[in-house]
């Protein structure tokens, strides 16, 4: 029987991971990591089913410990500081997190002689700026342009040494933009529903807080992303191990805000922050996952209005 352990279980992509395998492949035992051992609210559904390990990913004889015992046959490392502004105001802690926490994971696999596969996700981000390249490819030369991209490229290529010279068995998702139900209201598609949501029941003058709506993504439903993600543990290519995770369909801001006034029936004024304003904003950021699909078959399936729908849907009955 198949072990894995899921780093950031409790968060946003780790929850839907843990939520996807144990109702596709009940015959796996999951364990998770959780760095606050109260924050279970995005797992209480199906905590029964997921063996939970108090961890933080920056000590690394909590991570010792928590591989010892688990032995895991497959480690999904989705924990990590995934916002862009929160880099720039506490940078070392983006690096701590996101560098040394799966450094950390990699070294404990070594001390506990055990041979996992291991799953890491850096970020689309480090492709940067598209500088001609509208469709960024896992060839693309990262060009990181805040600390978060920094600290993912960073670790991107630590992790690919690790494979190369300590012969860990590694595979590395570059997720690019993914949204979808328990996303944090920081993130644009939560943030924007969750203010459609407030409007709505308390009837109030349809004005949305917005930044910068030009800038376009690849957006894809986390439910699609955490399938890509199990998809390629699974693949066994000694030359192909990184794959980009993105649906190639693009969206500017303006025109999600567009779709949830469709979804919601109401015609919103806009309300340009300047806080939300970003001066290192990258204006288009999008990927091709051929790969992954070559590999494995991967297809993203859910469109982007259904994902916009479910996320309204949570956030009215989360504060409801």
């Amino acid at each position: 029987m198949t072990t894995a352990l899921i780093t950031g279980i409790g968060g946003f992509a780790g929850s839907h991971l843990a939520e996807f395998l144990s109702q596709q492949y009940p015959q796996i035992t999951l364990h998770g990591i959780l760095r606050d051992a109260e924050k279970t609210e995005n797992i209480r559904s199906f905590a029964d089913r997921v063996q939970l390990h108090k961890c933080d990913i920056v000590d690394f004889q909590s991570v010792f410990t928590v591989l010892k015992k688990v032995k895991p046959d497959v480690i999904f490392h989705l924990a990590g500081q995934a916002f862009v502004p929160s880099s720039f105001e506490r940078t070392a802690e983006t690096f701590s997190i996101n560098v040394i926490g799966a450094i950390n994971i990699f070294e404990a696999v070594k001390a506990c002689d055990i041979a996992p596969r291991i799953l890491i996700t850096t970020s689309g981000e480090i492709y940067g700026d598209a500088d001609g390249v509208p469709l960024h490819t896992e060839d693309t030369v990262p060009r990181p342009v805040n600390p978060y991209a920094a600290s993912k490229t960073s670790i991107d290529y630590i992790a690919q040494t690790y494979r190369s010279f300590e012969g860990l068995d590694i595979i590395i998702a570059r997720p690019f933009n993914h949204t979808g139900p328990r996303q944090k209201p920081s993130f644009v598609c939560s943030s924007l529903a969750r203010q459609i949501a407030a409007n709505i029941r308390q009837k109030k003058e349809p004005v949305l807080h917005v930044g910068n709506i030009k800038a376009r993504r690849d957006f894809t439903d986390v439910r699609d992303v955490v399938r890509g993600y199990w998809m390629a543990s699974q693949t066994h290519d000694e030359k192909h191990f990184i794959f980009n995770v993105c649906s190639g369909n693009i969206f500017s801001i303006e025109e999600i805000i567009h779709l949830y006034e469709g979804i919601s029936g109401t015609k919103f004024s806009l309300d340009v922050e300047p806080k939300r304003l970003r001066g290192y904003d990258i204006q288009l950021l999008a990927g091709k996952a051929d790969l992954l699909r070559e590999k494995t078959g991967w297809q993203p399936v859910i469109p982007l209005r259904q994902t916009l729908t479910d996320i309204l849907a949570y956030w009215t009955e989360k504060e409801g």
